[in-house]
């Protein structure tokens, strides 16, 4: 398994989002609050996904 898809795992971003959680990680720059984390998550997983991926370039290396 390649590193992007270890860190894209549905395991790995269900613990990433536990530990903000747990941190009572504050709002970024769109603004949003931890507890709203769970259903944006939820609704735009795919597409959050999708364009991480399309950032790698042929050999599997981010551009």
């Amino acid at each position: 398994m390649k590193l992007i898809e270890q860190i894209l795992s549905q395991s790995n971003l269900k613990e990433a989002i536990h530990r903000v959680k747990i941190n009572k990680g504050a709002p970024g720059v769109d603004k949003r609050m931890v507890e709203e984390l769970d259903s944006y998550f939820r609704k735009h997983q795919a597409e959050i996904k999708y364009a991480i991926m399309k950032m790698m370039d042929i050999n599997g290396e981010l551009i």
